[in-house]
């Protein structure tokens, strides 16, 4: 039998705290189920949606200008059900929710254990068959992708960079057939194929607890520990009021959006965030979403932020998320004096020190370009083209909005803002927002790798630079990759190294372009563009 789990965190006290009581009610079709004998040695509750019917948006679509006998059967039909248990271990009570349908749109995910699917499976699954993995970046701008084999395979396999990817979903076949025959876990909710009847659940949950509490996951996953989950309460409420100064000033730099699940939200087509009475309708969540909604309402306190509430319908109007807090979506870095942190996935997630160390380490082993004159500095407020454009005419080749198009594809590639005569790609962008920042590095290790790959890639650029540097002589089928170096210049305000200065989230994913483009036989640099007031020179 394949069910979902979910486990609550010590903020639940009874039953009434796993779900939501105004959608779990005889009004929204939900009934409350009595057991059939004594046999049962758990606490419970059962509640069962029968029937629970809607018309199809897509019906007024069709009803404008067609007949459509019997319309009114045309309905779509939904039957769903939410169990819900209280079990004890070493005297301390423990509450899961096991959902079947969209019961899992009932329960109250704000009081979710976070991580408890994502470490029973790591627990569990063998190491060897692995079948899929859910991952995000660790950055503002966001990318969710999952990597998926057709049978097991191991970790290697996968090709992904745990330096800069945090999990958020592993499934594959477990170690052992007691527990279960597959396995799928992420960090709200476990998804486990495994022999079990109603009557046997308490001992299931039992057996389920005691392997999401053991660290056997430290064998083969102990990477995860990169980015360990902050358990402190003192510290998270420090961090709460960062990120709530944060949404009160309406900053963009160091906060964004991503949605929570890969598979719920592909399936929705708008959505409704809402605050008390007010509401917001999207087509995509952003965080200036959040922000139109924030102005239109009394938003004075960090405990508010759970009360934002975003849910995702399907096109007939069908809710096919529940009411998820704003914090789920919340991406978002910070400093206090002991470290740096991030929120994902509603966890704050403290950066390993070991794991800082390393990072900074491999940042000061990127070259710097300490020459003053290799750029001008930039106006504040001056646009990246026009600056471009003034740079020294007689060193550079402007090669900004210069796109190359791609043979049997829409993409355009810009190869570089600017190209030296000494061979310098040189990528500019203004200020140091990690949003920001992504853009500018993927376009220098995919430029230089279409150079790479690319003889027509090559001949587009040598045209460009003899027009430019006559002089210059290049070959395209011996190009001197040897003798290029992508230089990454970036302005900012602030005094000190640019590869101190960076956001966290900007580092890693700096040094996850610069080993691309290292691999090709290309130097990368980095190069810090000073800001100064335009009437000062």
């Amino acid at each position: 039998m394949r069910l979902s789990y979910y486990l609550f965190n010590e903020n639940v006290t009874n039953f009434e705290d796993l779900y939501i009581a105004k959608k779990v009610n005889e009004d929204n079709s939900y009934f409350e189920l009595s057991p059939k004998n004594d046999e049962i040695n758990f606490e419970f509750k059962a509640f069962i949606q029968k029937n629970k019917t809607k018309e199809p948006k897509w019906m007024e679509f069709l009803d404008q200008d067609l007949e459509i006998p019997d319309k009114e059967e045309i309905k779509n039909t939904v039957n769903s059900f939410v169990i819900l248990i209280k079990i004890s271990k070493d005297e301390k009570p423990y509450f899961f929710a096991i959902t079947g349908g969209f019961g899992f749109t009932a329960i109250n995910r704000d009081n979710l254990e976070n991580n408890f699917g994502l470490k029973f499976a790591l627990n569990t699954i063998d190491s060897k068959e692995l079948k899929a993995f859910d991952v995000r970046n660790i950055d503002l701008k966001t990318k969710q992708k999952r990597v998926l084999f057709n049978r097991g395979s191991e970790l290697g396999e996968f090709d992904l960079d745990f330096e800069q990817d945090l999990i958020n979903l592993v499934s594959g076949k477990s170690k052992s057939e007691d527990i279960g025959t597959t396995v799928k876990g992420s960090t709200s909710s476990l998804n486990l194929n495994s022999k079990v009847t109603f009557a046997s659940l308490g001992e299931k949950c039992e057996q389920i607890l005691e392997v999401y509490l053991s660290d056997d996951y430290k064998e083969d996953f102990g990477f995860i520990d990169n980015i360990k989950i902050v358990k402190d309460n003192i510290i998270i409420e420090l961090l709460k009021e960062k990120l709530f100064e944060t949404l009160r000033k309406r900053e963009t730099h160091h906060i964004s959006l991503a949605y929570p699940d890969m598979i719920e939200y592909d399936r929705c087509t708008n959505y409704h965030v809402k605050f008390r009475r007010r509401t917001v309708e999207t087509e995509e969540v952003t965080i200036e979403n959040v922000y139109d909604l924030l102005d239109k309402v009394d938003f004075n306190s960090a405990e508010q932020i759970e009360k934002v509430k975003i849910i995702g319908f399907d096109d007939s109007e069908t809710p096919v998320t529940n009411s998820v807090s704003l914090n789920h979506f919340i991406i978002y870095q910070t400093e206090l004096e002991d470290g740096t942190y991030i929120f994902s996935l509603n966890n704050w997630y403290k950066i390993d020190n070991d794991y800082f160390v390393k990072v900074q380490k491999e940042m000061m082993n990127i070259p710097y370009l300490e020459n003053n004159n290799f750029l001008t500095d930039i106006y504040k407020g001056e646009k990246e083209g026009d600056y471009n454009e003034r740079q020294d005419s007689e060193y550079y080749l402007c090669l900004d909005k210069k796109n190359f198009q791609v043979r049997n594809s829409r993409s355009k590639i810009e190869i570089s803002d600017l190209y030296s005569k000494d061979k310098h790609f040189v990528c500019v962008k203004k200020e140091t927002a990690s949003a920001t920042l992504s853009h500018l590095f993927a376009q220098g290790s995919v430029s230089m790798q279409l150079l790479k790959e690319s003889n027509e890639y090559r001949k587009y650029l040598i045209e460009k630079i003899k027009e430019k540097f006559p002089e210059e002589n290049y070959n395209a089928d011996a190009f001197p990759y040897d003798e290029c170096t992508l230089v990454y210049a970036i302005s900012s305000e602030k005094s000190g190294d640019l590869r101190n200065i960076l956001p966290f989230f900007s580092k890693v994913n700096l040094l996850h372009h610069v080993n691309l483009i290292r691999r090709i036989g290309i130097k990368v640099e980095v190069y810090k563009i000073n800001v100064i007031e335009a009437e000062s020179i």
